[in-house]
């Protein structure tokens, strides 16, 4: 359902915009919505895919998580502006081992559904400290029953997302996966 739903709209507009139904401006942002739910999609399944080749590695490097936060939310600014929501980051200097590149995705997937989980006027805040990257929002939060699965692919989505937007159901799957590969953890409360 994670394919065909985004391809079901997609034709559906097209034909609906060739047939006069929809206004070309509706269309499009529709359509455009939707090939970025699926452009979302395809990352997490190739990044799912290269973990689970023999060939993935991460590298080690000394990182600098005050600046990965940083960075992660320069390039969050935009969105979470058009989202109504504030995006703070915070930390000061904290070097720990890891693969700056993965480190940054793994911020990155935790913004994205920090701010797709905050209504207009909450708050994102991403900070870093002595070996941590924490993300925080005032968003409404995930069921207890549900926390000790967050990190299971598909969970969520299959839990929380008829209820609410959600993204393609891989990203904490992949959070997951290269903090172990890169010998750290991660924690939802």
């Amino acid at each position: 359902h994670e394919l065909k739903t985004p391809l079901t709209a997609i034709r559906g507009y097209a034909e609906g915009l060739g047939e006069g139904a929809f206004e070309a401006e509706e269309a499009a942002r529709t359509i455009a919505t939707e090939a970025g739910r699926l452009d979302r999609l395809v990352r997490d399944l190739l990044d799912l895919a290269r973990m689970n080749r023999s060939e993935f590695s991460v590298r080690s490097e000394p990182v600098d998580l005050a600046e990965v936060v940083r960075e992660a939310v320069r390039r969050h600014e935009p969105t979470a502006r058009e989202l109504g929501v504030e995006l703070t980051a915070q930390g000061v200097e904290a070097w720990v081992e890891g693969d700056a590149d993965r480190v940054l995705q793994i911020a990155s997937n935790l913004i994205e559904n920090a701010l797709r989980e905050t209504p207009a006027g909450g708050s994102v805040s991403v900070s870093a400290g002595a070996g941590a990257l924490v993300v925080a929002d005032t968003g409404p939060g995930i069921p207890a029953a549900d926390l000790p699965h967050a990190f299971e692919r598909f969970y969520l989505y299959d839990k929380i997302g008829r209820d609410r937007l959600v993204g393609s159901g891989l990203g904490l799957a992949i959070v997951r996966q290269l903090a172990t590969a890169m010998g750290g953890e991660v924690q939802v409360q």
